[in-house]
C-alpha cells in the first residue's frame, strides 16, 4: 500500500519536470521557434499564455498575473485539503489530486516569475488543425481533472449499486424470505 508521500514525492516530481522542461524550451526553442518531432503532427515551439486554458483572457489590458496567481493558490490549497483528507489505499483518487496539485503549482510558479505561462507542445495535424500549446503542468492538470471525473462516476455507480442492493436488489422490490412472511403462517 502506498503511503501519502509517495503521492506527493510523484507531485514534486511532476513539477520539476514540468519547470525543466520550460528551462529547456525557454533557452532552446526560443530562439529557433520550432523543431518538427514527427512531421505534420508534432513539433515542440516555444509559446507564451497571459491567460489561462486555450489562451482565455491573455489579450486582457489589465496585468491579470497577481489575480490568476491567487485563483491558482486558493485552487492548489483546495486540492491539498482535499488530498489529506482521502485515504491512503484511494489509489486513483490521490493519484488525481497528485496531479491536480503539480500542473497548477507548476503553472502558478510561472505566472509569478514571468508573468506567463511558459508551452511548447504543439500537436497539429499537417497545417490544417492545430491544438493550442501546452505543456506538462497543462497535461498534469487534463489527466488529473479526468481520473478525478471517473473516480467520481465510480463512486456515484458504488453508492447506487449499495442503495440499491440494500432496497432488495437492481429492481429495487423488496420481497420477504419465507421466513419473514406471517402470511399463511401457522404459527398464528
Amino acid at each position: 500500500m502506498r503511503t501519502k508521500s509517495s503521492y506527493l514525492l510523484g507531485a514534486i516530481i511532476v513539477l520539476i519536470a514540468d519547470q525543466l522542461t520550460k528551462a529547456w524550451a525557454t533557452s532552446s526553442l526560443k530562439p529557433v521557434v520550432y523543431i518538427e518531432v514527427i512531421p505534420e503532427f508534432f513539433r515542440l515551439s516555444y509559446a507564451t499564455n497571459r491567460g489561462v486554458a486555450f489562451s482565455l483572457f491573455a489579450d486582457s489590458q489589465f496585468d491579470i498575473r497577481w489575480i490568476l496567481s491567487a485563483v491558482s493558490l486558493i485552487a492548489a490549497l483546495f486540492v491539498f485539503s482535499y488530498f489529506r483528507r482521502v485515504p491512503a489505499d484511494r489509489s486513483w483518487l490521490n493519484v488525481s489530486l497528485s496531479l491536480l496539485m503539480a500542473g497548477i503549482i507548476g503553472n502558478m510558479i510561472d505566472r509569478i516569475r514571468l508573468g506567463e505561462v511558459v508551452d511548447f507542445i504543439e500537436l497539429h495535424w499537417r497545417d490544417l488543425y492545430s491544438w493550442p500549446t501546452f505543456n506538462i503542468a497543462d497535461s498534469a492538470i487534463c489527466v488529473g481533472a479526468v481520473i478525478l471525473a471517473l473516480e467520481m462516476l465510480r463512486e456515484e455507480k458504488a453508492a447506487r449499486e449499495r442503495s440499491s442492493g440494500s432496497a432488495g436488489g437492481a429492481t429495487g422490490i423488496s420481497t420477504p424470505a419465507p421466513e419473514e412472511s406471517s402470511v399463511g403462517s401457522s404459527e398464528n
